[in-house]
């Protein structure tokens, strides 16, 4: 399967807009020349301005290509990308509720197991790994509070 870039450029391009308008909510640090949306506003404008040249590429071989192309996308191709869609959703869904250890972990770990063909229990240990990691590093190295949950205790960090 295969978007043309037009597509894909005005996705990239909706989602910098977004992340830009979402860093001018943040309140100011005061007594520093910059805040906390310095660096989201630098990578929204950094994925404007790649949109755009998505854009311009994907209009210009809108006529040779056309604006999608089916062929050669297997319907397990096409289950797999439709499952990392709903696990984002997901994602966004149950985060608030389940915290991010059990959405995350649960959700890295089954969507392993379908990329990995069943490597079930190796799965688990990359998932579980993966999250306490990243965990930390939000939490402890970038300060950024990720949703705790109503069931599973504070870690440590």
């Amino acid at each position: 399967m295969k978007l043309n870039d037009a597509i894909i450029g005005l996705v990239v391009l909706l989602g910098g807009l977004a992340a830009i308008l979402q860093a001018q909510t943040f309140q100011p640090t005061h007594g520093q020349a910059y805040g906390p949306d310095l660096f989201p506003t630098i990578i929204g404008s950094g994925f404007v301005l790649s949109g755009l040249v998505l854009i311009v590429g994907g209009w210009r071989e809108r006529q040779t290509v056309g604006w999608l192309r089916l062929e050669g996308a297997s319907p397990g191709r096409l289950l797999d990308a439709g499952l990392v869609l709903a696990y984002i959703a997901g994602f966004i869904g149950l985060a608030p509720v389940l915290g991010f250890l059990l959405t995350a972990g649960l959700g890295g770990w089954l969507l392993m197991v379908r990329f990995r063909r069943g490597h079930w229990l190796s799965s688990l240990a990359i998932a579980a790994l993966v999250t306490l990691v990243t965990d930390w590093a939000f939490r402890t190295v970038l300060l950024v509070p990720l949703p705790q949950g109503a069931l599973l205790p504070r870690l440590p960090w």
